[in-house]
């Protein structure tokens, strides 16, 4: 097993990592699960978001010392800046044909038409921060 130094540490601990934080209802009593999206695996439970974000740091340190310490890469947040918005994308003639005619019913481009079209999945997946 490899050491961890501490600029590793301090490096990986204030990286802007995101999270999903759920709140339930058991027997009665409300508390949140809080995730973090870029480490799977790594969540925590608490009474009150503030002391859960306490945990998940906790947790989140823990899991970076075991990555370096086996020598595995840390995943990382992505950075919005590294998206520039030009995608390629392959797709059958059929599906390529109903955008197009989707697009031309709604006076929009085929790319305005996709934007919206993801939008729209993204919402319906509950993903708050796509935008």
């Amino acid at each position: 097993m490899k050491t961890v130094s501490k600029k590793q540490l301090y490096y990986y601990l204030n990286l802007p990592w995101s999270y999903t934080i759920e709140q339930e209802i058991h027997e009665g009593k409300r508390y949140f699960i809080i995730r973090v999206n870029e480490l799977p695996g790594i969540c925590t439970d608490a009474e009150t978001v503030v002391e859960g974000m306490d945990l998940i740091k906790e947790c989140i340190e823990g899991a970076v010392v075991l990555y370096l310490k086996n020598g595995e890469q840390v995943p990382e947040p992505i950075k919005k800046e590294d998206y520039k918005g030009n995608i390629s994308y392959r797709t059958s003639g059929k599906r390529h044909y109903h955008v197009a005619k989707l697009a031309n019913t709604m006076h929009k481009s085929i790319s305005k038409t996709i934007d919206e079209l993801i939008d729209s999945g993204l919402d319906y997946l509950k993903i708050a921060s796509h935008r």
